[in-house]
């Protein structure tokens, strides 16, 4: 079985990877915050949460899911929008 911290650093990784700035938080209820190097000042904490079926999904801190741990691409993409969405409301 494969654990939250597991998906995490899945995400983690991938995200990394796509240019964001990441910070792992694994002690507690394990997230990851995520941000741009753009705009430090805004980003989202992703968390693991079960969703329908016990299938574990990426959740923003919003608590809305934004794709299932087996869809890493997607949870980037969203991740994505939702700081793109952030940074414009915000004017950064």
């Amino acid at each position: 079985m494969v654990t939250e911290v597991e998906h995490l650093e899945r995400l983690a990784g991938a995200l990394d990877a796509a240019g964001w700035t990441v910070g792992r938080r694994y002690e507690g209820a394990p997230l990851v915050r995520v941000s741009s190097p753009k705009a430090p000042h805004i980003g989202d904490s992703i968390r693991v949460k079960d969703g329908v079926g016990g299938v574990p999904w990426y959740v923003s801190s919003c608590g809305d899911p934004m794709a299932p741990c087996h869809d890493v691409r997607r949870a980037c993409a969203e991740v994505g929008a939702l700081l793109a969405l952030f940074a414009a409301v915000q004017g950064a």
